[in-house]
C-alpha cells in the first residue's frame, strides 16, 4: 500500500515539475531585436542636384569573433563579458549595419548605383569597415549602450582608402528594456552614418573647390 502511494506521489511530483517547466518556458521566451531606422533626408549637405555618377558596392563589415553572433553581449568589465540568453539580434550586426548604410545612401540618391551586390557593371568604389565593439555595459550602478566602429570608402580597383570615419559612442541607459537598448544603438548608427556620408560627399565635391568634376 505504501509503495503504491509513493509511486503516485512521485508521479504527481513529476507532473507538477513538467507543468512548472512548461509554464516557465512560456514566460521566458526568446526575443529578437533589430538594428533599424528610417533615414531622414533633411541634411542640406547631402542634398545633391544630381547623383554622383559612380557605382558603389557595400560589403559586410568586419567584426571580432566574440561579436560575430546574434547573441547580444553584456560587458561587465574590460575583461569580462557574457551573452544574454533570451535577448538576441534578429540579424548579425555586421550585416544589419551594411544594409542600413545602403538604405541611407539611397534615401539621399547620392550615387548612380549603391547596392549590396553588383548585378550589372563594375563598381568604382566600395564601402566597408569594422565593428570593434557593440554591446551593453552592465553593472549595479551603470548601464549603457556602446558601439565602436569604422566606416571606410575605397577605390574598388586599387583598394586605396579615400574616406574614413571612426567613432566610439556610449549612451547611458536608464531602463532594463532591451528594446530601448536596440533603439539607442540604432540611433547612434544613424547619426554616425550621416557623418560618414557628409565626409564622403565632401571627397567627391570638396566644399572649398568650385568644380563639377568628380574624382576618379
Amino acid at each position: 500500500m505504501r509503495l503504491r502511494l509513493n509511486k503516485k506521489l512521485s508521479l504527481l511530483v513529476l507532473l507538477l515539475v513538467m507543468v512548472f517547466t512548461g509554464c516557465t518556458r512560456q514566460i521566458v521566451g526568446t526575443k529578437y531585436y533589430l538594428l533599424e531606422y528610417l533615414p531622414t533626408t533633411d541634411n542640406d549637405r547631402l542634398s545633391l542636384q544630381e547623383p554622383i555618377p559612380k557605382r558603389v558596392l557595400v560589403r559586410n563589415f568586419k567584426i571580432p569573433r566574440s561579436y560575430d553572433s546574434i547573441r547580444i553581449i553584456a560587458r561587465f568589465s574590460s575583461h569580462q563579458i557574457n551573452y544574454y540568453r533570451y535577448s538576441l539580434w534578429a540579424v548579425r550586426p555586421q550585416i544589419a549595419i551594411a544594409d542600413l548604410l545602403v538604405q541611407h545612401i539611397n534615401a539621399y540618391h547620392l550615387f548612380k548605383s549603391c547596392q549590396r551586390e553588383m548585378f550589372e557593371g563594375r563598381p568604382e568604389f566600395e564601402i566597408t569597415g569594422e565593428i570593434f565593439q557593440i554591446e551593453r555595459f552592465e553593472s549595479e550602478q551603470y548601464s549603457a549602450a556602446h558601439i565602436r566602429m569604422s566606416i571606410e570608402l575605397y577605390k574598388y580597383d586599387n583598394k586605396e582608402r579615400v574616406v574614413e570615419h571612426t567613432f566610439d559612442r556610449e549612451v547611458p541607459l536608464h531602463t532594463e528594456s532591451m528594446t530601448i537598448f536596440a533603439k539607442v544603438v540604432s540611433d547612434i548608427v544613424e547619426d554616425e552614418v550621416e557623418n560618414f556620408l557628409v565626409k564622403m560627399v565632401d571627397y567627391f565635391y570638396p566644399p572649398d573647390v568650385d568644380s563639377l568634376q568628380v574624382p576618379e
